[in-house]
């Protein structure tokens, strides 16, 4: 039977506020504690919180955590914040809380650990700091187009266009999007990160969701 798999459960959220609501929570107010800190300059935030090699070589490993509550701006948050909301609560209703736990900061971690190596590869290109969500939202992402690949999305192209397309032609879309920026970077945008979270969410989701369902 369908139920009897753990990615066909019952929301995991009627039993009380859903993980999704404490991510949106949680990044909204760690943004909220970052530009203060930074706009009166109580604390070097890119230094000690934000991920980059730099850091991690100084023994700052909580930055495989932290960076994914930092942002570069208003826009950034926003973007990260609808994505995790969307995809987020479609996940909760299929997944068990910890695995979609697991998913979202496992893909971020590995989003991190993808833009750091970069960095390490290539430091004219990929150097310095890196700071967001993206990583776990890819991952969200990825995870719900390998769970429903056939599921049709509508997106707001700008906020604006409408464009419909199924969820595993999102995810092809992202990866050609994360792999272009790789190969011709642009600044600001953690290229690296997003291909990381992307298969992060994919792998996670088929050798542990479903194969858990086996």
């Amino acid at each position: 039977m369908l139920d009897d798999r753990p990615y066909m459960r019952s929301p995991s959220w009627e039993s009380g506020r859903s993980v999704t609501f404490y991510l949106l929570i949680v990044t909204t107010a760690a943004f909220f504690l970052q530009s203060i800190a930074e706009h009166y300059r109580l604390f070097d935030v890119d230094r000690y919180l934000a991920l980059s090699l730099e850091g991690l070589k100084r023994g700052y490993v909580w930055q495989l955590l932290t960076f994914q509550l930092l942002h570069g701006g208003v826009l950034h948050l926003i973007f990260n914040l609808l994505a995790i909301y969307f995809f987020g609560r479609a996940l909760e209703e299929t997944l068990t809380r910890t695995d979609y736990l697991r998913l979202y900061v496992t893909s971020g971690v590995i989003g991190g650990l993808f833009q750091v190596l970069a960095s390490a590869l290539f430091p004219k290109v990929f150097g310095g700091a890196v700071v967001g969500a993206s990583a776990g939202a890819m991952g969200l992402i990825a995870a719900f187009a390998t769970l429903f690949p056939h599921r049709e999305l509508t997106l707001l192209v700008l906020f604006v266009i409408p464009v419909s397309m199924r969820a595993r032609t999102l995810l092809y879309i992202s990866l050609a999007i994360a792999v272009f920026g790789l190969i011709v970077p642009a600044d600001n945008i953690a290229n690296a990160a997003h291909l990381g979270g992307l298969l992060a969410g994919v792998a996670y989701t088929a050798w542990v969701v479903q194969s858990d369902a086996l």
